[in-house]
């Protein structure tokens, strides 16, 4: 068991085991004063002593520092948690989304759109009240919520501090992206946009942040889905999926459908920009630094759910059910986690996927 467990100490016991049945000593008795009077034992003997002890203290400090180190000795802790969904409204599945989310106790909360079907935001701004703290939630825009002549846009821009609805943050070792992706006419998203260079520009930056593990964007609209009532964005895919590939964007949160989508990690096609080029298709939920991004649609926080009629071969995980996506960041010595589950309305965990790097 001992030569299996610690082999390269195991090598130097036997070096010093040899060495010692050469070394010729007299059979000089040395007197050792023990608890019940004297021990005589010969030179020989003390000389083994000596060596055991110090060989026990280098067995501990090598394999401590070198020989087989336990992943989790050297891990940091779970870094800290985040939850994401869109498509509230303010129903009361929404308030029990809102009440699990709480229970997940998550440093980020990422709102994904079309927050409040309402005339005014108020409800909803009521109903997230128990995680709104200390500017834990951030948002993106969905149609919904700039209806009423930008009423509630204008309100959701002052209640979080925000200066524009496209924007950026650091958290640790994940950068997050927010894209405003639900009207192209009153806040456009086109590759001749100010939005498209700064997301151009921002994912640059992150890509070459060497503190940055992880980069993660969240928007409405879809890039790529399954269903055909709100099918993949053609522009949004065509003009950004090629700048996630490049920059190594590993997460796309959207909304839009009332129901959660998971893509396998996908690279964009350009002969075929609708039909992604799936990598890993043989895993299904555990992936070691993919290449490409995982689009995940997660418009499951409250409104009625869409049902499918069908599934793209690209989308690994499809179904119609409340709840919310929860993303646990864990930081070791060597390599970062980002391990995601979805839980519906009663915590029950429905999809889950892990990414290493």
């Amino acid at each position: 068991m001992f030569r299996q467990l610690y082999p390269s100490t195991y090598i130097l016991w036997q070096k010093y085991f040899i060495a010692l049945e050469n070394i010729r000593l007299s059979e000089l008795a040395i007197p050792l004063l023990i608890s019940s009077g004297y021990l005589m034992i010969n030179c020989k003997q003390v000389a083994l002593l000596i060596l055991l002890t110090c060989l026990l203290l280098a067995t501990v400090l090598f394999h401590t520092q070198s020989e087989g180190t336990n992943e989790l000795g050297t891990k940091e802790g779970r870094q800290f948690n985040f939850v994401a969904a869109g498509d509230f409204g303010c129903s009361a599945e929404a308030n029990r989304t809102v009440t699990d989310m709480v229970k997940k106790n998550p440093e980020i909360v990422l709102a994904l759109g079309d927050l409040s079907y309402e005339k005014s935001p108020n409800c909803w701004l009521d109903l997230i009240s128990p995680i709104d703290s200390s500017g834990k939630v951030k948002i993106s825009f969905g149609d919904h919520d700039m209806s009423n002549q930008l009423f509630k846009y204008d309100t959701y821009l002052k209640h979080f501090n925000l200066t524009k609805p496209y924007y950026s943050f650091n958290y640790q070792n994940v950068h997050f992206l927010a894209m405003a992706t639900a009207k192209n006419n009153l806040i456009p998203y086109l590759n001749t946009s100010q939005q498209y260079q700064f997301v151009k520009n921002d994912l640059k930056l992150a890509h070459d942040n060497k503190s940055i593990d992880w980069i993660i964007v969240y928007s409405f609209k879809p890039f790529y889905s399954s269903n055909s009532s709100h099918p993949g964005g053609e522009e949004l895919r065509n003009f950004y999926h090629p700048l996630f590939d490049k920059y190594g964007v590993d997460l796309v949160l959207q909304a839009h459908n009332h129901n959660y989508q998971r893509t396998y990690p996908i690279t964009f096609n350009e002969t075929t920009p609708s039909s992604p080029i799936v990598l890993d298709k043989g895993k299904q939920n555990l992936y070691n630094n993919p290449k490409g991004p995982i689009f995940i649609t997660i418009g499951t926080a409250g409104a009625p759910l869409y049902n499918f009629t069908g599934q793209r071969p690209f989308i690994i995980s499809q179904f119609a059910d409340n709840g919310f996506l929860s993303v646990d960041i864990e930081k070791f010595k060597n390599k970062s986690n980002l391990i995601g589950t979805f839980y519906n309305n009663n915590l029950t965990k429905i999809d889950n996927f892990t990414i290493t790097k």
